[in-house]
């Protein structure tokens, strides 16, 4: 892959790290997201270090390239802080060779449904439908609240992931998976407007019930859905992505 569009790659996690920050997915120092460099076995993975002001400041030289298998919680050559959880990027691109990016957050209402048990179930349509699409496909949920801290325990993950898009990891945070950094990033921010809103009427001691059959199928979402050929940000959603740049950019700015 050509440098120049390695560098493209960086700055695309560095703007998502800061978006996820902006919709407080991510807090202080905690998360990361990653990108399959094309044509090799290596990756690239926001580290801690240089300039280091939390993730919501992400800078494009905290962004790392590295093996696939790289053991974490280690400095690389420039001091760079390798995230303790890199297996569930590594293994993720092991077990799913057509994943392309990975975000690994720890947004609240998520958490807090993972926790209490309650469902991420389809219970809008058209008020989201890229959140109805999460739901409706059925989102797994790993039992463990441990740190994904080796080998093996990112392959637990990717086997709970199976061939869905999201995964929630009880009393931990979620990860996002998709053929780009703005698809997989758009998935863990309308996955986090599912859980709250289910949240908030749960609070209120109700539970909303699914949407019909009927109206899932108007949506295309019973049966298999193939997935758009040659991969990157789903049809449409290249808007979304645009419009959460904008929002960082009159916010904390885009990384330089």
């Amino acid at each position: 892959m050509a440098e120049a569009s390695v560098d493209e790659l960086r700055y695309t996690i560095a703007t998502a790290m800061r978006m996820l920050g902006s919709f407080d997915l991510v807090r202080e120092i905690t998360g990361h997201v990653s990108a399959r460099i094309p044509g090799t076995n290596e990756m690239l993975v926001r580290c801690r270090g240089g300039n280091e002001r939390g993730l919501l400041y992400t800078d494009v030289a905290q962004v790392r390239r590295m093996p696939l298998d790289i053991k974490g919680g280690q400095s690389d050559a420039e001091g760079f802080m390798i995230p303790i959880e890199v297996a569930i990027h590594g293994q993720m691109y092991l077990a799913h060779p057509e994943v392309n990016a990975v975000v690994h957050a720890h947004p609240r209402a998520s958490v807090m449904c993972g926790i209490l048990g309650l469902e991420l179930r389809p219970i809008f349509g058209a008020f989201d439908p890229g959140a109805l699409g999460l739901a409706a496909r059925g989102v797994p949920v790993y039992p463990r609240s441990v740190l994904i801290s080796r080998p093996d325990l990112g392959q637990d993950l990717a086997k709970a992931m199976g061939g869905k898009k999201v995964v929630l990891m009880k009393g931990h945070g979620i990860t996002s998976v998709a053929a780009s950094v703005e698809a997989a990033t758009i998935q863990a921010i309308k996955l986090d407007s599912l859980a709250g809103m289910i949240l908030e009427i749960a609070h209120l001691g109700r539970e909303a019930p699914s949407i019909s059959h009927e109206d899932l199928e108007a949506f295309g979402m019973i049966g298999e859905r193939p997935e758009r050929a040659g991969g990157g940000i789903p049809r449409g959603e290249e808007w979304v992505w645009s419009s959460y740049v904008q929002l960082v950019r009159d916010g904390v700015g885009l990384p330089e």
